[in-house]
């Protein structure tokens, strides 16, 4: 008896660690020598406390799921997301998103550039991929935007405006990468993406919202069936 209790015992460690092992290999950590993204917490579509969870940036390293790992073969960062995902209390969409911990005013000057590709687009098409925001409804300053294949940059002239949206790059493929920047200068924001340019100037009312950079899958799909959106970061870079 006592044998065979042991030989249940061990059976069962070696499928726990063979469980362990494979979900590794499915979905290995984000290797700090290739990105460091302390700088940044992670947003997953994830019920939490009747909202979503969050990974600090401190323990991003030690974390990985379907929803964000590491990809070998191409050594991006994999961000997924599906339209059945927890959206936030201030949204009807699901997101995985690193968020800037490190929040800032419309003064001096601040920068962000993101290489990456889109891998999957959900049923609408639509994926937004990059921000700056505030803390508060209506203070998404601005949105980089994937619409099916095209890149558009979008940005309200004052806090709760009506959102402003121009394409600066078409016929972009799924897998295909691109770069984008953002550049803050005061309330003057230039947006790049590849060799397109867009300058866009804030009103006043920016002056008092503190805002942040995002970066990531944030999924405009929440339908029934579900589908899904999959992003690839390559680089991710903040100037302070």
């Amino acid at each position: 008896m006592q044998i065979f209790f042991k030989t249940i015992v061990h059976s069962g460690l070696i499928i726990l660690f063979s469980n362990i092992l494979q979900a590794q290999n499915m979905y290995p950590r984000v290797p700090q020598t290739e990105f460091n993204l302390t700088d940044f917490n992670l947003q997953l579509p994830i019920e939490k406390d009747h909202s979503i969870s969050i990974i600090k940036g401190t323990d991003i390293a030690q974390f990985s799921s379907k929803n964000f790992y590491f990809s070998p073969q191409d050594k991006s960062i994999r961000l997924f997301c599906s339209s059945d995902g927890q959206p936030t209390q201030n949204s009807h969409y699901p997101r995985t998103e690193l968020r800037q911990a490190e929040e800032w005013h419309f003064e001096k000057k601040h920068s962000f550039k993101v290489k990456m590709a889109i891998m999957e687009q959900p049923s609408s098409g639509k994926i937004i991929i990059g921000q700056i925001h505030g803390n508060s409804k209506g203070t998404e300053a601005l949105k980089i935007w994937w619409n099916n294949g095209q890149l558009q940059a979008g940005f309200k002239k004052e806090v709760n405006d009506k959102e402003t949206r121009v394409t600066l790059l078409k016929n972009v493929s799924i897998g295909q990468i691109f770069d984008y920047s953002i550049e803050q200068n005061n309330l003057e924001i230039k947006v790049k993406i590849d060799q397109q340019i867009s300058l866009f100037n804030l009103g006043n009312s920016w002056k008092s919202e503190s805002v942040y950079f995002k970066a990531g899958n944030y999924l405009q799909d929440n339908k029934i069936p579900v589908t899904s959106g999959l992003v690839a970061i390559y680089n991710i870079e903040l100037t302070k």
